[in-house]
């Protein structure tokens, strides 16, 4: 079945340039920076999300110049294209990215830009990037981070909001979300991964997401789930990422599936593959082993995740052309 599942084209809509970095790469860049270096890279064992985003710091660490954010954009895509992904929705923090070297935020935007056209072409994927305002660097750099999605809007395809959801609460944010909603930009937000359900809720409402990264705890209130199937919202769902994050305590209580018979639209994805040691083939796997997914609910994710992409009408209609309308069979 590890086979089948390979070769089956993908959508991705949840997933981190950041923890993406394959480690030989992380190792390599490090070396030639002088970086600090830890053999504990991976995250293996569940733990509070804090502690796990602070394993980002040795990725973070190899965006010393645009050179260097150019090559591993290009570097990650690559592995995404291994992986047999044709359509990826990659998200990255511009304030993340520039915080070791203090970098503008128009560099790292012109050295992805860069890489994603020779990725599209060498690998014949389609990308779209999504910009991260994180909730730990504050309300300055979301305005910041919006005005960058403004200023480069034609080549982005929307807006996150993530980070430390439990300390920083999504109404801190409407302002500057609010704005860019009217601008026409798309917005996902990190909602409901391991805080109160009821930020999901908010998020839409408030920051006028048009759909939820995680929302697992979405399943702890009916009225959130009712809300999620009469609006249409789609969850990115990420089983290994939720298990380790302690969304959930086992992998086979994830409630993707409940999700499904209950009507809630869901996507499978990865997060950050490098962080977790995980493909976003291994997720459907475990979908299938532990959540009694059939192929079919895998094919029907895959479908959900296209639809619901923010990527121009253009990309999808060469996707779903060239890949994915054998999927309806």
């Amino acid at each position: 079945m590890k086979d089948v599942l390979k070769a089956l084209p993908k959508v991705e809509l949840h997933r981190h340039l950041e923890g993406s970095i394959p480690i030989p790469l992380v190792i390599e860049w490090s070396k030639k920076y002088n970086l600090p270096l830890s053999l504990d890279m991976q995250v293996k064992t569940p733990m509070p999300l804090p502690q796990v985003l602070e394993r980002l710091f040795y990725q973070q660490r190899c965006f010393q110049n645009k050179e260097s954010v150019e090559t591993l954009t290009y570097e990650v895509l690559k592995d995404i294209a291994q992986d047999n992904i044709k359509l990826i929705e990659l998200r990255f923090s511009p304030g993340f990215m520039a915080e070791p070297k203090n970098l503008s935020f128009d560099t790292i935007m012109e050295a992805t830009l860069l890489a994603k056209e020779r990725a599209q072409q060498d690998f014949r994927i389609e990308v779209g990037f999504i910009l991260i305002s994180s909730r730990d660097l504050g309300v300055e750099i979301c305005e910041e981070t919006i005005d960058l999605a403004l200023r480069w809007k034609k080549d982005i395809v929307g807006i996150d909001l993530a980070g430390d959801e439990t300390n920083f609460h999504p109404e801190l944010f409407e302002k500057p979300f609010q704005r860019a909603h009217k601008a026409g930009l798309f917005i996902t937000t990190h909602s409901g991964e391991v805080s109160h359900p009821s930020h999901i809720t908010t998020s839409i409402e408030k920051l006028k997401a048009s759909r939820i990264g995680h929302g697992v705890q979405a399943i702890q209130d009916p009225k959130v789930i009712q809300y999620l199937v009469d609006h249409k919202i789609p969850l990115e769902l990420c089983p290994t990422s939720n298990f380790i994050t302690k969304a959930i305590p086992h992998i086979k209580e994830h409630p993707l599936k409940r999700f499904m018979e209950l009507g809630v639209e869901v996507t499978i994805n990865s997060d950050d593959p490098t962080l977790f040691g995980t493909t976003l083939t291994q997720e459907y796997e475990i979908c299938m082993k532990e959540l009694d997914f059939s192929l079919g609910d895998i094919k029907k994710t895959i479908l959900t995740s296209l639809h619901h992409s923010f990527v121009s009408k253009e990309q999808k209609n060469r996707a779903w052309k060239n890949h994915f309308k054998s999927l309806e069979n």
